[in-house]
């Protein structure tokens, strides 16, 4: 009975997703823009990060990017960064769409084409975004579209951690 529940143990442990208080994901990425730039993970220790893992073709990705957008531009100054992580099969999708929806390019947009980050952070549905520390640690997991009242609270969190 014991190496039931051992086995039953270690086999949820390797299967469960990364959550509030695990380390972050490691990741390097190239920038959906120019596949020659890479952007890591390590390269962001020091912000607070909103990491989006997201596809143009998600309607609840498509509702949601305005706001980072706005989000984004409310925090420029802080030391915080939104970053986007496209799964689309062909990037021009994604690119095409973030052209209308932030043509200032204030959103990191990364491009995701072998779709590591969902698989890693064992995603339950699209979009997922995953608040990050200064310090790497998640602080929060939003499964689905932000609506507006979790836009405000993450902005209280937002005041909290980095300040205004």
């Amino acid at each position: 009975m014991k190496k039931i529940l051992l086995t039953l143990l270690i086999t949820l442990e390797l299967f469960a997703a990364p959550s509030v208080g695990d380390k972050a994901v490691s990741f390097t990425l190239p920038s959906l823009y120019n596949l020659q730039q890479k952007t890591s993970m390590q390269s962001l220790k020091g912000k607070v990060v909103l990491l989006n893992l997201w596809a143009s073709w998600c309607n609840g990705c498509q509702e949601e990017m305005p706001k980072f957008v706005a989000l984004q531009k409310e925090f420029s100054k802080a030391k915080f960064q939104i970053v986007l992580s496209s799964i689309d099969s062909d990037p021009s999708n994604a690119i095409n769409f973030l052209q209308d929806v932030d043509p200032s390019k204030r959103l990191t947009a990364l491009y995701d084409a072998k779709k590591k980050l969902p698989k890693a952070y064992k995603c339950l549905g699209m979009p997922s975004s995953f608040l990050i520390s200064k310090e790497g640690k998640i602080l929060k997991v939003y499964v689905g579209s932000l609506d507006d009242a979790q836009i405000k609270e993450l902005k209280k969190n937002l005041v909290k951690l980095i300040g205004k």
